[in-house]
């Protein structure tokens, strides 16, 4: 199922990802909206889109230019992967020395019960910021170069892997919007250090291709304030819309008492039409509300053409306009 917001170029769409093949269904599903301007920029699904294959419709959605809003199951909601030393956190690469209370974030956001603790796990997932690697460059079909968050002039943290001259200066602690290198956080030495640190703590960037963890990586860090925004209004507007579809005083598709027939395929093209209803009265819905009136027929075809018998004209007329004869 698709949920429009408001069908308007530039908008962005939620399609509904299903158990089996998901990622063809999805990807057939957005393409005819995506060739007529309707959807742009994000793509938002549930949790089953980690099950779809990169190539069947993560790398495809690259290609269309459009980046997904995902989440996660519990047990990959902190940590999905690594690449190069890189460690992939809620669908971003970080530093591999990013302190682990910032990488178990997700979980303990997950697992707060109060609005202290959901509050104090936030802040820990803003704080990834600092740690996170620099994109320098973007390349065809998603590649990106990026850069240890410790190099350059702007960096974020202060590394022992990455040694610079710091000039002493007087920092106020009580002014944290003051970015002076001192003030920068510090990497601290591991009592067991690597023998040999991986790429992204050696080089000056390294590239990372667009294939690499797809399924994974997402435009914005899980359960951060866009990541937020994002996801709350795409995944409220489906989950709306497949309520709709369920109630019993609207479609009542959940009850399976309401659709008699037996059988796979029967059942399925029941269910297609009826969600094909539901799509079509919530678009004439949309256009009553927006004060849209529906397209009038051209003026040629509205005017018949005058027969060339004016009096069989007459008597057709008079013929529709009698009464059926009584038995």
């Amino acid at each position: 199922m698709l949920a429009f917001r408001d069908l308007e170029p530039g908008d962005r769409i939620v399609p509904a990802s299903g158990r089996t093949r998901s990622g063809p269904a999805a990807l057939r599903a957005i393409q005819p909206a995506f060739e007529r301007g309707l959807v742009k920029d994000l793509f938002c699904a549930d949790r089953g889109i980690t099950q779809a294959k990169p190539h069947n419709l993560h790398l495809q959605l690259l290609k269309l230019g459009l980046n997904a809003v995902k989440h996660y199951n519990d047990d990959k909601v902190d940590r999905q992967g690594e690449f190069r030393g890189m460690q992939l956190v809620g669908g971003e690469f970080y530093c591999p020395l990013m302190p682990t209370p910032l990488i178990t974030a997700g979980a303990t956001y997950i697992d707060s019960r109060t609005d202290e603790d959901r509050a104090h796990a936030l802040n820990l997932i803003q704080s990834r910021q600092d740690y996170q690697t620099k994109i320098k460059e973007y390349g065809p079909a998603g590649d990106q170069r990026r850069q240890c968050p410790a190099l350059g002039s702007h960096a974020t943290v202060t590394c022992y892997r990455r040694p610079q001259p710091r000039p002493s200066t007087v920092v106020d602690l009580d002014a944290p919007t003051v970015r002076t290198p001192a003030a920068l956080p510090t990497i601290p030495r591991p009592k067991r250090d690597a023998p040999v640190y991986p790429d992204i703590c050696r080089g000056k960037s390294i590239t990372v291709p667009g294939t690499v963890l797809a399924k994974w990586r997402q435009k914005y860090p899980l359960f951060t304030p866009l990541w937020q925004e994002a996801w709350s209004g795409l995944r409220s507007q489906n989950e709306g819309g497949n309520g709709n579809l369920k109630k019993s005083a609207l479609d009542s598709i959940d009850n399976p008492q309401l659709r008699l027939p037996h059988g796979r395929v029967a059942q399925t093209l029941l269910n297609a039409v009826i969600i094909f209803v539901a799509n079509l009265r919530a678009i004439r819905r949309f256009l009553r509300d927006q004060g849209i009136q529906p397209r009038k027929a051209g003026t040629q075809s509205a005017q018949p053409s005058e027969p060339l018998d004016p009096s069989l004209a007459r008597r057709l007329t008079a013929e529709q306009v009698e009464p059926p004869p009584r038995e």
